[in-house]
C-alpha cells in the first residue's frame, strides 16, 4: 500500500499539460479553422504558440485561399484630421465577409489614403501604386513592404525631373512598328504628360504576382516575381526580386486583358506557368523563371472565344469586362462582365469620364476537352459547382463557400470596379461593387458594406489576407 501511496503521490505532483503544451501538429490543424483575426492574435498567447504559429503560417496559408476581405474607401468627411500614427488616414479599412465585421489596420507610409490598388495575390500581397505613381509590393496585415521597380524604366515612359532630381512630370510615348513596302517604319503617337500623382491612372491596368516575396535572413526580400498589364497598349511586363527596371516581353499586336498563375506550384528551377488572355479571348501559356532573367517562353493554348457576349457588347467595348480563370489545373473558365451605363435611363449625358455603370450579367465560357470555347451554366450544379467567382484588379479566382466561408454564397460573382479609371472617376464617381446572383439575375451590395461605399478613394479591392511575409 506504500507504494501504491507513493505512486498516487507521483502522479499527483505532476503538473497537467496546458494549453501551451500542445503539439506543433494540433496548433497547425487549429489555425487552419481560425478566421485571420484569430490567427494574428493566437502568437500573442505565450512564446510555445508563437513558435508554432511562425513555423507553421507558410504550410496554413497553402492550405487553401483564405476567406476574403474587401477593402473599403476612406471616409472623406474626416480630412481634417492630422496625418500621423494615429491618423484614419495611417490605416486601412477592411470588412471581412465571413464574419460581416469590418477592421482598421496600421498601415506603413507612404500614406494607404493616398495609394491606388492596382493587383491583389491570393498570398495576400497586395500591388499599391503612390502618390508618385511608385509601385510597391505591401502586404496589409503584417505591414511588410517591398519597392518596385520605377515607372520610368518602362521604355514607353520619361520622367521629367528638376534640379534636386525630383519627378516634375511623367509622359508616355507610344511608339511601334509598321511594314511598309517590305521595311521595317515606326509609327510614333505624340507624347502625352502627366502629373507625377496622374501617371497611375493612365499606365497600370493590373498588376499580377507570379511568385510572393520571401524575407531572406539579412531582412531584405527575394523570390518575387511581377507581371503588369499596362498602357498605352495593355502590353505586358515582368520585374524579379533585384531587378532595377521593367522589362517589356515581345507580344506584339496583343492587347493583354488578364493573367492567373496555374495552380500548380512553382517546378523544378523555381519555374511558373501564367495563363495570359488577350482582348479577343485568345490564351497563351507562359512558362516564367521566377529566378533568373530570362525571358519566358511562349505557347499558345486557346484561341478566341468568338462568343460576343450574346451580342450586347464586344472584346473591346467598356460595358464589358474579360477575366481568366483556372477551376482546376489546366481547367480554364473566361468570364464575360457585362455592364450598363446607369446614364442611359436619363435624358442627359454626363461626359465619359462621370458615367455610372452597373453590372448586370456575367456569362461564362469553358474551355472544353474538344478544343473550343463552350457557354456554360453557371447557377445550381453549373460549371462553378456552389463556388464563387472574385473578379476585379486582383487576381481572378474561383472560391469554395464551405467551411470558413460559410457566410459567402454559391454560384455567385463578387465583383469590384477595375476601370476605366482616372482620377475624377476614381474620386467622384461610384464606384460598381456587388454581388452577381447567377440563379436569378439578382444585384445586392457586399453585406455590410452598403454605408462604406458611399464613399469613393480608394476604389475597393478584394483581398486575400496572410499574416505569413
Amino acid at each position: 500500500m506504500a507504494v501504491v501511496r507513493e505512486l498516487v503521490g507521483a502522479v499527483e505532483r505532476r503538473p497537467s499539460p496546458g494549453w501551451s503544451d500542445l503539439q506543433g501538429d494540433l496548433l497547425e490543424s487549429v489555425l487552419v479553422r481560425l478566421p485571420v483575426p484569430d490567427r494574428l492574435r493566437l502568437p500573442a498567447v505565450c512564446t510555445a504558440w508563437r513558435s508554432a504559429a511562425a513555423a507553421s503560417a507558410a504550410r496554413v496559408q497553402a492550405v487553401d485561399v483564405p476567406s476574403p476581405w474587401l477593402m473599403l474607401p476612406f471616409n472623406q468627411t474626416a480630412r481634417g484630421q492630422r496625418r500621423g500614427a494615429g491618423d484614419t488616414f495611417s490605416k486601412a479599412r477592411f470588412l471581412s465577409l465571413s464574419e460581416g465585421r469590418t477592421y482598421d489596420i496600421p498601415q506603413p507610409a507612404p500614406a494607404v489614403s493616398d495609394r491606388l490598388c492596382v493587383g491583389s495575390s491570393p498570398d495576400g500581397w497586395l500591388v499599391t501604386a503612390d502618390a508618385a505613381s511608385e509601385l510597391h509590393l505591401l502586404n496589409p496585415l503584417t505591414g511588410a513592404q517591398v519597392q518596385l521597380p520605377p515607372p520610368d524604366t518602362l521604355p514607353f515612359v520619361h520622367a521629367s525631373r528638376d534640379a534636386d532630381g525630383r519627378v516634375v512630370n511623367y509622359s508616355i510615348r507610344c511608339c511601334f512598328d509598321e511594314d511598309e513596302n517590305g521595311d521595317d517604319a515606326d509609327m510614333v503617337v505624340p507624347p502625352e504628360s502627366f502629373a507625377p500623382d496622374r501617371l497611375r491612372y493612365e499606365l497600370y491596368e493590373k498588376a499580377i504576382l507570379v511568385s510572393a516575396p520571401r524575407e531572406r535572413h539579412t531582412g531584405s526580400w527575394g523570390g518575387y516575381t511581377v507581371m503588369l498589364i499596362c498602357q498605352p497598349l495593355s502590353s505586358l511586363a515582368i520585374a524579379r526580386a533585384g531587378d532595377t527596371r521593367w522589362t517589356l516581353l515581345d507580344t506584339p499586336s496583343r492587347r493583354w486583358v488578364d493573367t492567373v498563375c496555374a495552380s500548380l506550384a512553382a517546378g523544378a528551377g523555381g519555374r511558373q506557368l501564367v495563363y495570359a488572355m488577350d482582348s479577343a479571348g485568345r490564351v497563351d501559356a507562359l512558362d516564367v523563371d521566377v529566378t533568373a532573367d530570362a525571358t519566358p517562353t511562349r505557347e499558345a493554348v486557346a484561341p478566341a472565344c468568338c462568343c460576343c457576349c450574346s451580342g450586347r457588347a464586344c472584346s473591346m467595348s467598356g460595358t464589358c469586362s474579360r477575366y481568366l480563370v483556372e477551376l482546376s489545373p489546366g481547367r480554364l473558365l473566361q468570364v464575360h462582365r457585362l455592364r450598363e451605363a446607369a446614364h442611359a435611363r436619363y435624358r442627359c449625358e454626363p461626359r465619359p469620364e462621370r458615367v455610372e455603370y452597373t453590372t448586370v450579367d456575367a456569362e461564362l465560357f469553358e474551355w472544353t476537352d474538344d478544343d473550343r470555347w463552350a457557354q456554360v451554366d453557371g447557377n445550381n450544379a453549373g460549371v462553378l459547382g456552389g463556388r464563387a467567382l472574385f473578379l476585379g484588379k486582383n487576381a481572378s479566382l474561383c472560391v469554395a463557400v464551405d467551411g470558413c466561408r460559410s457566410e459567402l454564397k454559391g454560384n455567385c460573382v463578387y465583383f469590384t470596379d477595375d476601370g476605366p479609371w482616372s482620377h475624377d472617376r476614381c474620386r467622384e464617381v461610384a464606384q460598381d461593387v456587388g454581388v452577381l446572383d447567377l440563379a436569378d439575375g439578382s444585384y445586392r451590395p457586399p453585406r455590410g458594406a452598403a454605408s462604406d461605399l458611399l464613399w469613393k478613394w480608394p476604389p475597393p479591392i478584394w483581398v486575400f489576407p496572410s499574416c505569413t511575409d
